[in-house]
This record gives structure tokens, C-alpha cells and sequence, in this order.
């Protein structure tokens, strides 16, 4: 999902494209309404996003992996709002059924 946290922006970066990828670029842009740098900025963030949710990997000090494979370990909690959430019928099942 890409960010959408509206902070200042105070930040410049420059690279070159070709004139298809400019074209490429441009036609997007316009498809979504929008401009051609909310394009670059949002197309970018959403790929940089799913790169790094995609990471499986990752290192931990030898205590905390420990408690991390405990808490893996550990029986689940039972939740019964949660339960009654995911039993009952929802709103739109209720619904569809009029």
C-alpha cells in the first residue's frame, strides 16, 4: 500500500530517463490524473514498500530470538470477541439474505 503521509516536501532527486520512459512516464501520469511527479513519487514508494515487505530475513541478538521463538511457541490466547467476529454473519451477509 503506498504512503500517504502528507509531510513537507523539502527533498530533491534528478536522474535521467529516456524519451520512451519520459513518454511512458507522462501517459501514466495523465491515465491517473495525476502529475507527473505525484506519479514518479507514489509508483515508486508503492514498489519500494513491497520490496521491503517482502524481505524474509531478518537478524535478531541471540536473547531476542530466543523470545521471538518463544512467543511463536506459546499457545494462542482465546479471544471470544474475535471469535464471535469471525462466526457470526456480517453486516452484508445479514443483508444479502432479505
Amino acid at each position: 500500500m503506498p504512503t500517504t503521509v502528507r509531510a513537507p516536501k523539502t527533498r530533491r532527486l534528478n536522474f535521467r530517463i529516456s524519451d520512451a520512459q519520459e513518454e511512458l512516464l507522462r501517459r501514466g501520469a495523465n491515465a491517473t490524473g495525476q502529475s507527473v511527479t505525484e506519479f514518479i513519487v507514489e509508483s515508486a514508494c508503492a514498489v519500494a514498500e513491497s520490496e521491503l515487505a517482502m524481505q524474509s530475513e531478518f537478524k535478531l541478538p541471540p536473547d531476542q530470538w530466543r523470545a521471538f521463538l518463544a512467543a511463536l511457541d506459546k499457545p494462542p490466547v482465546s479471544n471470544q470477541a474475535l471469535r464471535r467476529l469471525l462466526t457470526e454473519p456480517s453486516v452484508i451477509e445479514l443483508a444479502n439474505r432479505k
